[in-house]
């Protein structure tokens, strides 16, 4: 059975992303939605193929969820256009399954007259995405900011000319502005995102690159997750677990904290103790997990990541649960989120020390707050868990050292483009 369907990988996409800003994904959505009547207007691509430059169209500015309080989308798109691309570009090349055409969101600010310093295959699809971005922002740009005869004067110098061409013929064909003023392209590209078979791979690819968008806000929670979902895995295989349970508690910790990207940056990175009215607030965080996943991933899945911080003893949140309500994957993921929380660094603590851990650990245990057996099963193998971690975690901090060595090297070798 399968995680999730083809069909909801977008809608799981469209609905966490609109969490972060609603505005960027709205401008993503129109400016792939226009990608695709255009590329289907020609009528040379594969339907795998729509789909993915579909894709990357709604991504193209996944960039900008990194900025702060962003109020217009479109100053961004008219200027300081390298950073939001190039960080684009190194999160879709190494934390998303579309490695491959991720120079398509590289370029796609680049004026047309300067194709020629590029070597891409994908300089057709950058043409067409370069112009549907210009169309969405001129929609949306007060007149004195984008000239009304902005599309004659900078034909073939700022865009293609060709890709204007095949808008036109593509406006005529499917009426693209009717659609987006009445709102049914959203019924279409749903339509279209949903025809694919995406192997369970490409499927998987997706939902991890949804947790790393949790960087946007905060690096300690993404590296909490990642410790969660190896923590999870250990002590499962410990406790011989099926596959499928370990399937099962594999994406279910991996989402665990997705709700968090709601979650207010003040309250999510504080350095000090929370007061009543921040931990309710953090603790809505698992309600929004629910609200974003029900419906799109699998039940079994679904119920592992918003019953981690429930209790045996019925204490804890968000349904105050006790044991005999609990599966064994669940009580699992709650033994593996508290292991990971007090073992990694975050903003408001430093690591505690092995001594430490296992003291909490197993006195949460013997007070019949977590599931005994794995505390006593982790105490057992409790080296061996941390060292399997440890390896692990050099090639997770490593990806974002890598992307961070080069962004800095691009954006200095971006500004010729200036």
């Amino acid at each position: 059975m399968s995680i999730i369907s083809s069909k909801d990988v977008y809608e799981i996409i469209r609905k966490t992303l609109d969490i972060i800003n609603g505005k960027i994904m709205n401008h993503g959505e129109i400016t792939g939605y226009i990608l695709y009547k255009m590329l289907e207007c020609e009528q040379i691509h594969t339907e795998q193929e729509l789909v993915d430059y579909t894709m990357l169209g709604v991504l193209h500015d996944i960039g900008l969820f990194k900025e702060d309080d962003i109020k217009n989308v479109s100053d961004f798109e008219t200027k300081n256009l390298w950073p939001h691309s190039i960080y684009g570009f190194l999160f879709l090349k190494y934390l998303s399954p579309m490695d491959d055409k991720a120079e398509i969101v590289l370029y796609h600010h680049l004026d047309y007259n300067r194709y020629g310093l590029i070597q891409s295959r994908y300089k057709h699809i950058i043409e067409c995405l370069n112009l549907a971005d210009k169309m969405d922002t001129f929609l949306h740009l007060k007149e004195e900011k984008m000239e009304k005869d902005y599309f004659n004067r900078y034909r073939d110098i700022k865009f293609s000319g060709a890709a204007l061409d095949l808008f036109h013929r593509a406006e005529v064909k499917y009426g693209i502005t009717a659609n987006l003023v009445s709102g049914a392209y959203k019924e279409e590209l749903t339509e279209l995102l949903s025809k694919r078979a995406f192997s369970e791979q490409y499927k998987k690819g997706f939902l991890e690159m949804l947790v790393y968008t949790i960087d946007f806000r905060s690096e300690h929670t993404v590296v909490h997750t990642l410790a969660t979902v190896n923590f999870g895995q250990q002590i499962g295989r410990l406790m011989r677990l099926t596959g499928k349970d370990l399937r099962d508690l594999y994406y279910g910790t991996l989402l665990h904290d997705l709700g968090k990207i709601a979650i207010p940056l003040n309250i999510l990175e504080s350095t000090g103790r929370l007061s009543d009215a921040e931990m309710k607030v953090m603790k809505a965080h698992v309600r929004i997990t629910e609200m974003i996943l029900e419906g799109v991933v699998d039940d079994a899945v679904l119920q592992i990541a918003v019953r981690h911080h429930e209790k045996l003893d019925g204490s804890g949140y968000h349904r105050g649960l006790s044991e005999a309500q609990l599966t064994l994957p669940q009580q699992i993921a709650a033994v593996a989120d508290i292991l990971s929380a007090l073992y990694g660094k975050r903003s408001y603590k430093e690591a505690f020390d092995s001594d430490l851990i296992k003291k909490i650990m197993t006195g949460d245990a013997e007070n019949n707050k977590i599931n005994k057996g794995a505390v006593d099963i982790l105490m057992k193998n409790y080296d061996k868990v941390i060292a399997a971690f440890e390896k692990e975690k050099v090639d997770t901090i490593g990806l974002y050292l890598k992307i961070k060595e080069q962004y800095a090297v691009m954006i200095e070798r971006f500004q010729a483009f200036h």
